[in-house]
């Protein structure tokens, strides 16, 4: 192989010990005795031996690691299938409780009359792609079904907004509102190891809402604290969407089906339209991320004094969130929202 290969290949390859072997027998090719290269590289003069006898007897191939053969798994293919399948039927299961590792050892005995340890079933279970997360709460009477066709979301808009108006102009905003106060979240923090510290859990009940809207497309928000939540509260939150509308583009605003969440209330703007989440699936409202992004960054762990303080703390959590728009695009946006390809 010409030099100017080898040194090609020293460059770009990114295993460390390989490219060591390409920079010894690319020494070697230049004319440099084995003792020389041993004492530029800082190996021993046996391993640049080694390496310049494969060269020669196998070419570029005989600088490559070669491959490892390690101890076959004890469960083949189709038996590994079977495990994935018993524990992904388990994490989906109506039934309660959860799957811990005695009842994964317990299968694959009866199963495949296989011994494991317990800690090699924590092994086997990360080998095969599972992790030990947290679930996520679903309602009794979530629609999956309903989700789905919401999904279907170029048909939907078409429906919900004017006939004469291109997609192209249409802004997404979806919007929520959550109540902060005294009975606030505690969350993880960093503490010494082998120490619990405490956080203080007010017992007092003074709160606030917090009305929330974004536009993930382009990162606008819009918000409005109140003591209370009903229909002329949200009728100033949709005012604050329909004034910052440019006059060309027009706002989709979608919301659950929550009482003070009438139809009629879009009804009095001319550049917004409300379009209604299927029942129980907070998750198809990327604003609940704000909630949760709020809570954990900037409200937890904290005392209110009374409601002024509470009102305070979302002013300013809210605006924390609101300044980077490429966080209210990164943490809202999502790919079935898309209208123009």
């Amino acid at each position: 192989m010409p030099i100017l290969e080898l040194k090609r290949l020293a460059k770009t390859e990114k295993n460390s010990r390989t490219r060591l072997r390409y920079l010894a027998v690319s020494h070697f090719v230049e004319g440099e005795s084995r003792t020389a290269i041993a004492k530029y590289l800082k190996v021993a003069r046996g391993s640049v031996n080694s390496w310049v006898t494969n060269y020669l007897n196998q070419g570029i191939d005989g600088l490559k690691d070669a491959t490892h053969y390690g101890r076959p798994p004890r469960l083949s293919s189709q038996q590994q299938t079977l495990l994935i399948k018993f524990v992904d039927d388990a994490s989906r299961s109506d039934s309660g409780g959860r799957l811990q590792a005695k009842d994964v050892q317990q299968f694959i005995a009866d199963k495949f009359d296989i011994g494991y340890k317990i800690r090699n079933i924590y092994r086997l279970l990360h080998h095969l792609g599972f992790s030990w997360i947290t679930s996520r709460s679903r309602h009794p009477k979530q629609d999956m079904n309903a989700q789905l066709l919401f999904k279907k979301f170029l048909v939907e808009t078409i429906l919900n907004t004017p006939a004469y108006l291109p997609l192209d102009r249409v802004d997404v905003w979806f919007q929520d509102e959550a109540r902060f106060g005294q009975q606030n979240t505690t969350t993880r923090l960093w503490a010494t190891k082998g120490s619990r510290p405490r956080a203080v859990k007010q017992q007092q009940f003074e709160y606030a809402y917090l009305f929330g809207a974004v536009c993930p497309s382009t990162g606008e928000t819009q918000a409005i604290i109140a003591p209370y939540s009903n229909s002329e509260i949200m009728r100033e939150h949709l005012l604050l969407i329909s004034q910052c509308t440019p006059p060309d583009r027009y706002a989709l605003v979608i919301m659950d089906g929550a009482s003070w969440h009438q139809d009629y209330l879009g009804d009095q703007f001319d550049n917004l339209s409300i379009m209604k989440l299927p029942p129980y699936s907070p998750e198809l409202n990327p604003i609940e991320q704000v909630w949760q992004w709020m809570r954990q960054n900037e409200i937890a762990n904290r005392c209110f004094d009374g409601y002024e303080d509470i009102v305070d703390a979302c002013s300013n959590a809210w605006n924390r969130f609101r300044e980077d728009k490429n966080r209210v695009t990164k943490l809202c946006n999502r790919d079935w929202i898309n209208l123009v390809n």
